[in-house]
């Protein structure tokens, strides 16, 4: 699939969504084309979230040097598996930190909305604070833990969707 249409796409609003659809209902557009391009847009932000994950665990959770960069990668890795859910499930993208765990809690559950919220302010301390946290080292591996249950549960969320529509 062309990615510069893709690249394009990623950040489609609410309301280009809400005129897409409408083009579709006069025929202009295909359901179909629409929904692969979603469907597409939707992988690979999941695939993206998971290459941050991976990366993430490539790093040695006890080097304090690699602590903040694990937590900083597996918040990342649920932003994007956030992102994805979202547009499986509203058909727009919606990239705003602040209000995307609340949404993101609306749709999969609060315990989704709350892990990605309470990893973004831990996140912001490890990456602008001069200062780290003591407890940095069982941060980092719960980053790990958190980061993998909630990037597993947006995916298993996505697979489950489809094979019900």
């Amino acid at each position: 699939m062309n990615e510069e249409i893709l690249d394009e796409l990623q950040h489609l609003t609410h309301s280009q969504s809400v005129l897409l659809h409408r083009l579709v209902d006069l025929g202009w557009l295909k359901s179909a084309h629409i929904n692969k391009l979603l469907d597409q847009l939707v992988d690979d932000r999941l695939e993206k979230a998971r290459s941050y994950l991976l990366f993430a665990r490539q790093l040695d959770v006890t080097d304090s040097v690699h602590q903040p960069h694990i937590i900083s990668r597996c918040y990342y890795a649920m932003y994007h598996a956030a992102r994805a859910v979202v547009l499986h499930y509203r058909g727009s993208d919606l990239d705003d930190h602040d209000r995307l765990p609340t949404i993101l809690g609306q749709i999969v559950g609060a315990r989704y909305g709350e892990l990605l919220g309470n990893w973004r302010k831990v996140r912001n301390r490890v990456d602008y604070s001069p200062y780290r946290p003591i407890d940095l080292p069982q941060l980092a591996s719960t980053a790990l833990q958190e980061g993998s249950e909630m990037v597993d549960g947006c995916e298993r969320f996505v697979r489950d969707r489809r094979g019900k529509l």
